[in-house]
């Protein structure tokens, strides 16, 4: 299935090491648009070839990463490794300690068709166009995505976990996530990951346009290559792979926020409408809701106004009047059941056109905050998507709708970069 590779990663130079915290962070972070303006004043940040802001022309970009080999910005390790990478953080809202494992190597692009590396989200065609655009003009992967895999023996967990006590990296971020990076050289220790792979799909978790981008690419070389045998490094994709039954998922629910109702429409007759297909009852303790697992034919939102919150819950009839044409398996998520009855049925908000209407975040208390505030007018809190709901979707071959999962924390970039240079393969 799953075919991997050891890799050389270009890493920033011994003389920039020090300062590694303020050259990296999560791709995530260009969302908060004045913090990256400033995270562009540092010279040799990582969003200088990660996210370029003066990107097109991508020429700039690529005459960027190669001066900085030049001038030993980003200098490439000697021997090919898998480089170990743990996360040790606490999800927002708890207070047990949790902990990622994984590791970062280079795996085989295969298409989708193929069945061995599975997306479970929409992408934006303009996003995959920049990255692949980037990809071209550097050689250069800036930033690891992240996959799962399932390997419930644990196989390779002895092997992390004796690398990363000898780490190369240790960096902890503004969110207190500690970053740890060892490296593995041992050709036998080496074989036994590219082994325990070979029987294992690969499930998206971040980074579904780096990976597009890669496959855009390698499709196009491939194409005008005569003598492809796919084994040239475009074929291969940096990723970060952690396995489901030996790491903590830090999947957070994705709430929305809506900017304003509809014109004439009031909250009461929202309400009102809401009532056709829901049992809608006032909550004074709405993080009691939040904890409400649903069970089958439940599906269970709490909804956020200025004065008021109140608990959703799917009337079980009511499944029986969703009548978009996509599979069960996208038809049962919670999101999807959001989506139709409150926002496309009860708002008006089209189904393939919602997203202009409504902001996100993974945060409840923020969204209470910015309703009451009059930031936002409404908020819908919903639980978080599950691995097992994740897995299904992919392994149906359907996506879920965007925005439909956040893994916290975010890779942070600038930890290694991969070429796909032949020589520096």
């Amino acid at each position: 299935m799953a075919e991997i590779l050891p890799f050389k990663a270009w890493r920033y130079n011994e003389f920039l090491t020090e300062k590694l915290l303020s050259l990296s962070a999560p791709l995530s972070e260009t969302i908060f648009k004045q913090k990256e303006a400033a995270l562009y004043q540092e010279p040799y940040h990582n969003f200088h070839i990660a996210s370029p802001s003066d990107a097109p022309p991508f020429e700039n970009i690529g005459r960027r990463v190669e001066n900085w080999k030049l001038d030993k910005v980003i200098r490439q390790d000697n021997l090919p490794a898998i480089y170990v990478y743990y996360q040790h953080f606490r999800n927002k809202g708890e207070s047990r300690d949790a902990c990622r494992r994984g590791f970062i190597c280079l795996i085989k692009a295969n298409d989708f068709e193929d069945k061995v590396i599975l997306p479970h989200e929409m992408t934006v065609p303009q996003a995959v166009n920049f990255r692949t655009n980037l990809l071209q003009f550097t050689d250069m992967h800036t930033t690891p995505t992240h996959g799962m895999y399932a390997d419930e023996e644990q196989l390779l967990e002895h092997y992390m976990d004796e690398s990363i006590k000898n780490p190369i990296y240790e960096v902890t971020d503004a969110n207190q996530t500690r970053h740890i990076v060892s490296m593995i050289h041992d050709q036998q220790v080496v074989a036994q990951f590219v082994q325990a792979l070979r029987s294992k799909k690969i499930y998206l978790a971040d980074g579904h346009h780096r990976y597009e981008s890669t496959l855009n690419y390698k499709n196009t070389l491939e194409k005008n290559n005569p003598y492809h045998t796919g084994t040239e490094p475009y074929n291969y994709h940096l990723m970060w792979l952690t396995n489901t039954h030996s790491s903590d998922l830090g999947i957070l629910p994705t709430h929305r926020m809506v900017h304003q109702l509809p014109e004439g429409m009031t909250e009461a007759e929202m309400l009102e409408k809401l009532a056709k297909y829901f049992d809608v009852s006032a909550q004074d303790n709405i993080q009691q809701v939040l904890g409400v697992a649903p069970t089958e034919n439940l599906w269970r939102f709490a909804l956020i106004c200025q004065n008021k919150s109140y608990l959703l819950s799917l009337k079980p009839e009511s499944m029986q009047e969703f009548v978009l044409d996509i599979p069960d398996v996208i038809k049962k998520l919670d999101l999807s059941v959001m989506h139709y009855f409150i926002f496309d049925r009860i708002l008006g908000f089209p189904w393939g056109d919602q997203f202009r209407f409504l902001a996100f975040s993974q945060n409840y208390k923020e969204c209470i905050r910015k309703v009451q505030e009059g930031e936002e007018q409404l908020a819908i809190l919903t639980r978080k998507v599950t691995f097992e709901e994740i897995k299904n979707v992919c392994e149906s071959g359907n996506t879920m709708p965007a925005k439909a999962t956040y893994f916290f924390p975010k890779v942070l970039g600038g930890l290694v970069f991969g070429s796909v240079k032949q020589d520096e393969f």
